[in-house]
């Protein structure tokens, strides 16, 4: 009897025990998916915050050569709904960075230091030395590529479905942009136009 009552409380003890190690091991693989997700908006964050850098770069190119007297009538017109398109873009990366508790970087702060990114990214052509309008569309459709470029490395980063949909889309339509401008600097010339067959951008 005693035996038998020791056996049962031994038993007792074991699937108290038991069902400890198993609240612990839930909350511990709580925490543990509660970290990776921390650390993967912390890092789709960063690459948000560095799609929004080159799109800010190319707005301010826009907005450069759009406020100058580099372009006629007719390029300019087409050029100005691709300017709304970057604004959009940087609205809707801006949304989702601040969701994900990132701050949006500042736009250049003058020609020069747009220049200094220009660079940086191995564009060649600078705003204030364009001597034309081939030179200005050389200039955006050479950011265009880089943006295309960054879009593309980071639908190979990003872990948030939405987010990779979100980038498709925006990639798809700067790519649209780059073979437009490429139309209006070779008119009828498909080949020189759209020089790539594959969309990748410059990275």
């Amino acid at each position: 009897m005693v035996a038998g009552a020791g056996a049962a409380a031994a038993a007792t003890l074991l699937d108290a025990a038991a069902a400890q190690a198993a609240r612990t091991h839930k909350n511990a693989s709580h925490d543990h998916v509660q970290a990776l997700k921390s650390g993967q908006a912390h890092f789709d964050a960063r690459r948000i915050e560095r799609l929004l850098r080159v799109e800010l770069l190319l707005l301010f190119s826009y907005q450069h050569v759009l406020g100058s007297s580099l372009l006629g009538p007719e390029k300019r017109q087409a050029l100005e709904p691709l300017q709304a398109h970057e604004q959009a873009h940087i609205r809707a990366l801006t949304a989702r960075l601040t969701v994900l508790g990132g701050s949006p970087p500042a736009p250049p702060a003058s020609a020069q230091a747009a220049n200094r990114d220009l660079a940086h990214r191995k564009v060649k052509e600078r705003l204030g030395q364009l001597t034309g309008t081939h030179d200005a569309l050389q200039l955006l459709v050479a950011v265009e590529r880089v943006v295309v470029g960054a879009y593309f490395v980071a639908l190979i980063k990003l872990s948030d479905p939405s987010l990779v949909l979100l980038v498709a889309q925006m990639m798809a339509s700067d790519a649209q942009h780059e073979a437009l401008i490429g139309e209006l600097m070779y008119p009828g010339n498909a080949q020189k136009a759209v020089p790539f067959g594959l969309v990748q951008g410059v990275q």
